[in-house]
């Protein structure tokens, strides 16, 4: 009884403007109409005025529904001012956030393409870094010495899938001399690939960089647990060897981390904006 009274009041309330819209008007027919002058016999008086009392009752009403229709008005333009600038206050927030995930992913870019040229990596050559989000990997930053293989293709991709799946589960993975892509219209170099590890035959032939030498090594972050892999990788059979990245990243692997524990970039991106 309590909730149907409730809603019945609400009700009310929220048609304000309306009940005070049609009191006005009946008013306006009542003066029309003399009805305000009507009287009859009741009470012990044979000239009782119901018709005044009948009107002072709709004057009454209309101004209680009036001063409320002004209160709501005022008090629906004060949320709509709010939400307008809480509107704006979060625009304002997903612009800073997207310029700081542009500097970071800027400066973590930077930070690879040094590693390139210590590395001694040519037009052939590249490195992607991708962060493990929601049981996936997401790309979080590559780099080459040739623009066409910086394009992003794919940015995330199934955790126990390919060479980046097999190198997460085992710590590291590498292989060397994988067949020519152009084999056989491709047969090879993906018989070669799905042998090692599972992966869809659409996938690879998807890839716009079908390598022949690949080092898969994963990232563990400051408290121990993987975080990420680094992929290198290049189209010629045998650029390097595992030993000759390792020892390289042995004086760089603990900005590596820094930079990796602090790249949740993705996450905020995704967070609030929706992506």
């Amino acid at each position: 009884m309590r909730i149907q009274l409730k809603k019945g009041i609400d009700y009310i309330f929220d048609k304000s403007l309306i009940i005070s819209g049609v009191c006005v008007v009946l008013l306006s027919v009542i003066d029309i109409s003399n009805v305000n002058e009507l009287t009859i016999k009741a009470f012990g008086s044979d000239n009782f005025e119901i018709g005044k009392i009948f009107y002072y009752v709709i004057v009454i009403l209309s101004l209680i529904f009036g001063a409320i229709a002004v209160a709501n008005g005022k008090e629906i333009y004060k949320l709509e001012k709010d939400s307008q600038e809480k509107s704006s206050k979060i625009n304002d927030l997903e612009s800073k956030l997207n310029e700081v995930v542009n500097e970071t992913n800027d400066l973590f870019n930077s930070y690879l393409r040094l590693l390139v040229k210590n590395l001694s990596f040519t037009h052939t050559e590249r490195i992607s870094v991708y962060k493990v989000y929601n049981n996936k990997f997401k790309l979080i930053g590559r780099t080459s010495v040739d623009p066409l293989l910086m394009e992003i293709g794919r940015s995330e991709y199934p955790i126990d899938e390919g060479f980046i799946g097999k190198g997460w589960r085992e710590g590291e993975f590498f292989i060397e001399n994988l067949p020519d892509c152009n084999s056989r219209n491709g047969n090879n170099y993906y018989n070669a690939v799905n042998t090692i590890h599972n992966i869809p035959r659409e996938t690879v032939d998807g890839m716009k960089m079908k390598s022949r030498n690949f080092f898969v090594y994963r990232i563990n972050g400051y408290d121990g647990n993987p975080k990420a892999v680094l992929v290198f990788e290049s189209l010629n059979p045998n650029s390097f060897t595992k030993e000759f990245i390792v020892d390289k990243l042995n004086g760089v692997k603990q900005p590596l981390i820094m930079f990796i524990e602090k790249n949740n970039g993705i996450v905020i991106s995704e967070n609030v904006l929706g992506v």
